[in-house]
């Protein structure tokens, strides 16, 4: 992970992203690592979830990187899904809330003060930071649902669209977040729209579609926020539960993710980003280094 994001920032992509879900990877660690092999590039996790670390916590954690990347940290929160966190005994209570509280919560851990908080998710006693970073720090939101979509146009310095969506999707994201943000009199374009693209790119076509189509199964069967926003309808998304990777069809892949050859890649990215998507985040599951040598700005 240290060697691709030092290859990465050298071909000049703007931020490295590092996922903390499916009890995979931590994501703080990854991070610290990049930090000190590389001197420009953002960092920022997409996304840590709101649920297993309490706020002063993560307030800590961010603060902490921080001073290993001055300048350069991202915070990406999210409420994660109901089924990892099932496997951890931690309950999916009021996610919209719970991320409204601790959201609030955090952005005043982080500029030092002293919080007590009385929510129905977050509660606090006179807690501060011994050492609080020396600027704000942004914070994106990594939601799915349209409720949580504007919450992010309400609150957040930008918003991670999730993995797996078509560009159809991005467009009906944008109206959500574009209503939240009017609500408290934001500006839209103030909101960095970011999007997560899965990228299977290949010289062979066919190739590269059959080595994303376990991913694709994985996530439509395990993650039922992602499957009700994909558009695709109910006998398709059960085809897909019962058969796994043989059910996801060409046409499946060509609406949900990036994957072909390295010009389809190329097409398919640019339509998310004419769709209003703003910093195409790819996410490779194989070729990384060619990935980012062909892919790269």
């Amino acid at each position: 992970m240290v060697e691709w994001a030092r290859h990465a920032e050298h071909r000049g992509f703007d931020s490295i992203w590092v996922a903390e879900t499916r009890l995979t990877r931590d994501g703080f660690v990854p991070l610290a690592a990049i930090a000190t092999a590389t001197t420009r590039i953002r960092l920022g996790t997409g996304i840590v979830n709101v649920y297993t670390r309490g706020p002063v916590v993560m307030a800590s954690s961010f603060a902490t990187l921080e001073e290993v990347a001055p300048r350069r940290t991202v915070i990406g929160l999210g409420p994660g899904s109901p089924g990892v966190l099932a496997t951890q005994g931690i309950e999916f209570v009021k996610p919209i809330t719970r991320l409204r509280e601790y959201v609030s919560v955090i952005r005043r851990l982080l500029t030092g003060e002293c919080v007590t908080f009385e929510g129905e998710t977050v509660r606090l006693q006179e807690a501060r930071l011994e050492a609080p970073p020396s600027r704000s720090l942004p914070i994106y939101l990594g939601v799915t649902g349209p409720r949580a979509l504007e919450v992010a146009g309400e609150i957040a310095d930008g918003v991670l669209l999730n993995a797996f969506l078509p560009v159809e999707y991005v467009k009906r994201a944008l109206i959500k977040i574009a209503a939240g943000a009017a609500r408290r009199r934001r500006r839209v374009d103030d909101i960095e729209i970011a999007a997560m693209l899965v990228v299977s790119m290949d010289a062979d076509e066919s190739r590269a579609k059959s080595r994303i189509r376990p991913l694709v199964a994985t996530y439509l069967s395990q993650f039922p926020n992602i499957a009700r926003e994909t558009g695709l309808d109910e006998a398709t998304l059960r085809q897909i539960q019962i058969l796994g990777a043989d059910g996801v069809t060409e046409e499946v892949l060509d609406h949900l993710v990036v994957a072909g050859t390295p010009e389809q890649c190329r097409r398919r990215i640019q339509s998310y980003c004419e769709a209003g998507v703003q910093l195409p985040i790819l996410a490779a599951i194989d070729n990384l280094t060619e990935t980012i040598d062909t892919l790269g700005p």
